[in-house]
């Protein structure tokens, strides 16, 4: 008996390691992701433009393909005006879509990479737990208390991270349904 026990506690170990490695391995992505979408949702031209970049040179090119063809084929006169003043207005009217787009649904981004990360984690924490659990009931007459120690601190692992990844998806999907025209910092004052 005392052998499947200390198995088990080996196994609960190895998928403690598990869940850190895990969470390591997954946390500077995240954090890349969390800075990107943050500058997104902080409503800054500068980083919109940056994001939005590669979507709006192929409208440019689009639209200078377009005019090519108008100025090439089109007589002149003000049919041929009119049709360059429509490409012109389409193309600004497409760059500035594909940055609201941005804009709007960073929050949701935001609050979807809150949950992707820690619910792995919590995952093979949960693991680890049950293991954990197992082990500690054969061992609990032999004094395995760093075993309900070692549980302990899993649990309340998985609970904050639980937690955290909760709140942080709610607040993202309530900023994200209310955003409107405000701000991002006024979106999240009206959410205070």
């Amino acid at each position: 008996m005392l052998k499947n026990q200390n198995a088990l506690a080996q196994i609960a170990t190895s998928q403690q390691q598990k869940s850190e490695d895990l969470f390591r391995l997954t946390e500077p992505g995240m954090a890349q992701a969390e800075d990107f979408y943050s500058k997104l949702a902080s409503g800054d031209p500068a980083a919109i433009m940056r994001a939005i970049g590669p979507a709006a040179g192929q409208i440019e090119q689009a639209a200078t393909g377009a005019t090519k063809n108008v100025m090439e084929t089109a007589p002149a006169g003000g049919e041929k005006n009119l049709a360059l003043a429509n490409i012109q207005a389409g193309r600004g009217a497409e760059v500035g879509k594909v940055g609201s787009e941005a804009y709007l649904k960073a929050p949701a981004a935001l609050a979807s990479l809150a949950g992707q990360g820690v619910g792995e984690s919590i995952s093979a924490a949960g693991t680890g737990v049950s293991g954990l659990s197992a082990a500690s009931s054969g061992l609990a007459s032999l004094g395995g208390l760093q075993i309900e120690q070692a549980q302990f601190q899993a649990q309340q692992k998985g609970s904050m991270l639980g937690g955290l990844g909760t709140i942080a998806q709610t607040v993202g999907s309530v900023a994200s349904s209310q955003i409107g025209g405000l701000s991002w910092t006024d979106a999240l004052a009206a959410l205070a």
